[in-house]
């Protein structure tokens, strides 16, 4: 039997959520809404707004990213365990490029990424940080990392940056009155990805060194 006259499609959270992640893109509720084949009022019994959407969507496919095999052993300084977890989280996003269309530095971690941060805020309590610097050092990581992988993923959609290329232009523009920026025009001047993760990481675990001190 079809619905009776006034009477709401049955739609559950779960299947907004997959119809917005097969719709891709710069997905919107009317598109979500068209998908399920309901009126977009009947999404909101069950989500806020179109940014608590993409925020389920983001949990959902970070949940599914395998971030695993991290831990360094034992004894490990607590330097190498911030390197690890930031190097794990920073390859899980680079294999599932898909999550960065959804991801958001305010997303609440899923279930698999708090045991992680658990055990990580765990050792850095032990190495003598105070609670609020050690959440505040997890939370720098997954800046760095979120901000790091979708700058990676926006050049391997769109080739080398817009910003980039102004750059190029300003400085070719003025090579005598920027004598030290003109080596950097061009691809021989942009930096490897994996060395500049490298560089800032390092940047950041210095910084952390000096505040425990």
């Amino acid at each position: 039997m079809g619905r009776g006259r006034g009477r709401p499609a049955r739609i559950t959270r779960e299947q907004i959520v997959q119809a917005a992640r097969a719709a891709g893109g710069d997905v919107r509720m009317t598109d979500v809404a068209r998908a399920l084949e309901v009126a977009p009022a009947a999404l909101y019994h069950h989500v806020r707004d179109r940014s608590e959407l993409l925020e389920l969507v983001a949990a959902q496919v970070l949940e599914e990213t395998a971030f695993d095999d991290w831990i360094p052993a034992a004894a490990a300084p607590w330097e190498d365990w911030v390197r690890a977890y930031a190097t794990a989280f920073r390859s899980a996003l680079l294999a599932n490029p898909g999550a960065l269309r959804y991801v958001r530095l305010t997303t609440a971690a899923t279930a698999g990424r708090l045991e992680q941060i658990d055990r990580l805020v765990g050792v850095l309590r032990g190495a003598g940080f105070s609670l609020a610097d050690a959440a505040s050092a997890v939370g720098h990581v997954n800046v760095l990392v979120c901000g790091e992988a979708w700058e990676r993923a926006l050049a391997a959609q769109e080739g080398d940056e817009p910003q980039l290329a102004e750059f190029d232009r300003a400085v070719a523009a003025r090579p005598d009155a920027l004598p030290n920026l003109v080596p950097l025009v061009g691809a021989a001047g942009r930096p490897d990805p994996d060395a500049q993760f490298a560089f800032a990481l390092d940047c950041l675990v210095a910084g952390l060194r000096e505040r425990l001190r």
